[in-house]
This record gives structure tokens, sequence and C-alpha cells, in this order.
């Protein structure tokens, strides 16, 4: 491939080819990490559909961009003709359903439930994605799912290329979408209902040799049922699919957390009564005793929202939404407790903390208040403080003011890591672990965090010869230390340390560490970070510290975020820092590189 760039970002390889995109492995050398980068194919389409779906493109791109959830790939940066997202490595759902056919139930689930909770709070922002489906799912080697392509792979069938080819994915469309064009957050759950009854059944619902078959099939017919395909399902199941793949919007399931609570036995609104004890409890206005009271119907006349009749929509409304409130706070991947109604006084605010990589602990105002990821639904307005801790990452902290007319906006965290995991286990165990010297433990040991660099990895036991291992700790990277120990009857030799290695001579552009012979690099050029509009209509305040390797040249490399103060602020001093020179370090007249800080604090 002919070496290109898209604005900053440098390509690597080609890693797939659509219909209407690209997509490569690419590098983004201010931040120093993997990204991918897709592109549109727009010399397909004429001059005019061209433009407009350009123009949809970038609109939509920017869209997504601002989603912010575990499940959902997250989006990076938006240009004229392509954007930038996180990379992944694993395999979509699409390849693990071509080696295995289908999915017992309980992977489904643990699968669907953080796509389903994705897709809520795409719909909630406005969002719909419009081509679920299982390419469009990645499965990290951990077994959690990323919901790709928000709101990008989808062309509206109107739009066709020269050769007149059909765009889209027409099994797992929704009818109003094939008949109309029409895409809502209700044909994001039919297509996603299409995805989980291939994954259940190891077949698609709607079946055809041609298009023009399977467009017909979705407009007209009803699939199968899928114990008719598989008899071990449960045999809610098919009621659970007739109502999920309804041909009208209005049937279907009002959230896809809902279907999938469903499928997971926890009927969404299995009856008026049940579906009234789950519901958060409110309190009727009062009303005069002689006011005419509405009338209750009675067990054998209540409906579930959304069955076939029609009858009563208004009062159906209203139940609908009081039970998508509770199931929500019922089966998110953080459930907590519903809110009472002071939640939603304008006196209180939600307060929204995610972290890359999840699971750090988060404090507010020095109180600790959960994990993240983490929703805080009762919040004073006003000025907080919020930190978050990983072990083996850098801690990020940040204070801003929490609005209670504003919708909550994630506050997200890209944490560093500053640390390497290692695990040493030797055969025969019980074996003594130094590391540089230092004394950590017996094996099997796990759970050890270096600092970077060079680090010497050393096993003793009695009676054994000693391994010794040099290894290169890298922040981020796990590493595992292995060794059989060899017999030695000789323990006085077995034990004896080894013998004083020869330091080669210092050479230019070798890395040292501080100390009193070095003259530490001096910077000479660059502007300090200005304080972003962005951060400034939040309020948002902190500290942020940036590690670097300042070269033989006087220039920053490896630049990365040891103490974060959230992705607003640490993008705007990495990108300032790295426009820095300086004089470098020397050794006597040596030029030598160096890690160096720097240290910005935002404030009033």
């Amino acid at each position: 491939m002919v070496s290109r760039t898209f604005g900053r970002y440098q390509v690597l390889d080609e890693i797939g080819d659509g219909a209407m995109g690209r997509v490569y492995r690419g590098f983004d050398p201010l931040v120093h990490r993997p990204v991918a980068i897709k592109t549109v194919k727009a010399e397909l389409l004429s001059r005019e559909a061209a433009e407009e779906y350009m123009r949809r493109f970038r609109r939509e791109a920017q869209a997504a961009g601002t989603l912010s959830h575990p499940a959902i790939v997250s989006i990076y940066d938006v240009g004229d003709d392509y954007l930038v997202m996180e990379y992944l490595e694993g395999t979509t759902l699409q390849q693990l359903l071509k080696e295995r056919g289908r999915l017992e139930v309980g992977e489904t689930l643990r699968l669907l439930a953080p796509v389903a909770d994705g897709l809520d709070r795409a719909h909630r922002a406005g969002v719909v994605h419009r081509d679920v489906k299982p390419a469009n799912i990645m499965v990290l080697p951990d077994g959690r799912p990323k919901l790709m392509d928000f709101g990008v792979a989808h062309l509206d069938s109107t739009v066709m290329t020269a050769t007149g080819q059909f765009l889209g994915s027409p099994s797992y469309m929704a009818p109003e979408q094939i008949a109309h064009g029409k895409a809502s957050a209700s044909s994001d759950l039919f297509s996603l209902a299409v995805l989980a009854y291939e994954v259940l059944t190891g077949e698609r619902p709607f079946k055809g040799e041609s298009i023009t078959s399977i467009i017909y099939r979705v407009v007209n017919e009803n699939p199968p049922p899928p114990r008719q395909l598989h008899a071990d399902l449960p045999e809610r199941y098919d009621g659970i699919f007739e109502r999920a793949l309804a041909k009208a919007p209005g049937s279907r399931f009002p959230s896809a957390s809902a279907f999938v609570a469903a499928l997971d036995g926890k009927e969404f609104a299995a009856s008026l009564d049940n579906a009234v004890e789950a519901a958060p409890p409110t309190a009727p206005p009062p009303t005069p005793k002689d006011a005419e009271q509405p009338r209750v119907p009675a067990p054998s006349e209540r409906r579930v929202p959304g069955a076939r009749s029609l009858a009563g929509l208004g009062s159906g409304l209203v139940l609908a939404a009081a039970v998508t409130a509770a199931v929500y706070w019922r089966t998110s991947e953080n459930p907590v407790s519903p809110p009472d109604q002071s939640v939603l006084a304008p006196t209180a605010a939600s307060l929204v903390v995610e972290t890359e990589p999840p699971g750090a602990t988060v404090t507010l105002d020095h109180e600790k208040v959960g994990e993240a990821p983490l929703t805080l639904p009762n919040v004073t307005p006003g000025p907080h403080r919020v930190r978050v801790e990983l072990e083996g990452f850098a801690p990020a902290e940040v204070s801003l003011d929490v609005s209670a007319t504003d919708p909550p906006q994630p506050l997200r965290f890209v944490i560093q890591p500053v640390r390497a995991r290692l695990d040493v286990d030797s055969v025969p165990p019980e074996a003594n672990v130094r590391v540089d010297g230092r004394a950590m433990g017996r094996t099997p040991l796990a759970g050890l965090w270096l600092e970077p660099g060079t680090r010497e990895i050393r096993l003793e036991l009695p009676g054994h010869r000693p391994s010794v291992r040099r290894v290169e700790a890298r922040a981020g990277e796990p590493l595992r230390v292995s060794a059989r120990l060899e017999a030695n009857a000789d323990d006085a030799r077995a034990t004896a340390p080894p013998p004083p290695s020869t330091i080669p001579p210092l050479r230019e552009g070798d890395l040292v560490e501080a100390g009193p012979e070095v003259t530490l690099p001096r910077k000479i050029s660059g502007a300090v970070p200005s304080y972003p509009e962005s951060a400034r209509r939040k309020r948002l305040l902190g500290t942020v510290v940036v590690e670097m390797i300042v070269d033989e040249h006087g220039e920053p490399r490896d630049l990365r975020v040891i103490e974060s103060a959230g992705e607003i602020l640490d993008a705007n001093v990495v990108a300032a820092v790295s426009r820095w020179r300086f004089e470098p370090a020397r050794v006597g007249a040596t030029k030598v590189k160096l890690r160096h800080q720097a240290r910005f604090t935002f404030q009033e």
C-alpha cells in the first residue's frame, strides 16, 4: 500500500472493504494510539448523490461521536471524507456464527444486554443506528461486545450506485425502512430482534434466494416461531419474537432493554398488575371526592402495551412510559435504586461517569460512590470534584459545575496505564522472586505492578540453580515469566549472586535516568496550553501531568498522560506539549534521552 495520511492520522494497512467504504488500521501520532479510519467510496455515486451522502455522513458521524457507552465503539474525530474511531481487536458476531452456527441462551443474553443498553442510550440521545446486524457487532477477546458503524453504515435505499446496487442489509431491515425509507428507534429494535433470532436459532427469520424475495418476506410474511427451529428454546420465546418482529412499529417492545429483559425471563409488563407494581411509585394529584373517577378495567380486560389491539391508546402510553422506566432501572449494566420524585425536581441533577478501561473507582467530593461506568441520579447542582482511580493506571481528577436544567452528559476519562502487571510461576513452585534485587514473594505470584523500564527477574530455590531473566516492562502491557528450575546439589552455588555485568559505554541517544551527573532538558520553544472553550463552558478545572521522553534532538516523544483531568483538558495539553522543543539532556558532552514531565493546572 502506498503510504498516506488522513489529516494527522497515518495509514498502516487496509483491514476492510465494503460496498460504500474502506477501513484502515492507522496510528494517531498525537496521543500515540492505534486507530481505525473509515473512508467513503464517493466515486461510486453520482455527483448529486455523493454530495448528499457526504453531508449525511458528516452529520451522522458527528452525532454518533457524541455517544459514550461501553458497548458502542468510540469515534475520536471526523474529517471531510473519513472518520477516526477506536481500533478493536476481536471477531465479529457474524464470524462467530459462521464458526459455531448458533449460541446458547446464556451466552446470547450476555452479548445482547450491553448492546441493548447501548442502543437505548443512543435512542435517548436522538441517534438511530440504522444497520444493526451481526457484522456490526465486534466481540472482544474478553467477551465484551462493541456495536460499530453507528449512524454511518446505512444509506437510504433511494440512493443507488451507478450499477443499481441495493445498499443496506435487507435481511435485517424493518418493514418501514424498506417500504418507506423511514428509520427510527423502533426499526433498530426490529433489527435487533432479527439478529437475536439468528443467534438463537442459527437461521435468519426472513430468508430468500434474492434481495427481492427477502424484501417481500420482511414486508408481508411472518417468520416461523423460533421454537419450530429449536424446540429447546424457552416456550415464551415464540410470543416474544412475535411481538418484537411485528410489522407495525407501535406493536413492538418500547426499548431494546425491554426486549432483552423479556428474553431473560424478566417479563416486560407481563400483566398490568405486575407493571404497576414494578414501576416507580408516583403520587396522583388530589381530586375532589365528587369528581368522576376513571374506570379501572378488570384483570380479564387488561392488555399488554403494544398488543395487537390499540384500544385505550392514551392510557397505554402512560403505562408504557412507567414500565419503561422500571425496566431500565432494573436491567441496566449498573443498576441503582429507582429515583424518588426529588430526582426529577429542579433541585437535583444527574452525573454520568465513564472510564476507558471500565472498572475504575469513582470518588465524588472525596467520597467513594462506586465503579465506572456509573450514573449518579441525585447530585446537588453546583461545583463538584470527580476522581477516578484504577490499579496500574494514572488517576484522573476534574472539577466541574453540574446543572439541573441541562441533560446529563457523560464525563468520560481515558485513563492511561503507568505500570506493567507481572505474573511469575515456576516448576517446582515456592521459588523466591526478586525484582531488581528486591524480594517480592514466592511463586506462583500474580499481580505485581512494575514501573516501565528494563527489569531483572530472579527466581531462587534451595537445591536448584537460580533463573535470571531481563524483561522490558512497558506501561499497560502484561508480562509473564515462567521458569523450570534445574536441580543442583550444591546449594551454595545455586544461591550465589550472579557475577557483575560489564556496563557498556554511554552513547548519544541512550535513555538515562535523572541523576547528579545529568543536565536536565530545557524548554526553548512552544506555547503554554490554552483553556479550551468547550472546557470553559462546563467550567472544567483540574491538573494534567504529561510524561514524555525528550530525545537527543530535543523533541518530545512517547507522550502519555499520567495524571488526567478528563479527555477535553488532556487532549489540549498533549497537543500543545507535542509541539515543544528542548535543549536536550546531557551527560557531560553526550546528548541523551531522558524522561521528563510537564504539569498544568487549570483553575479559576
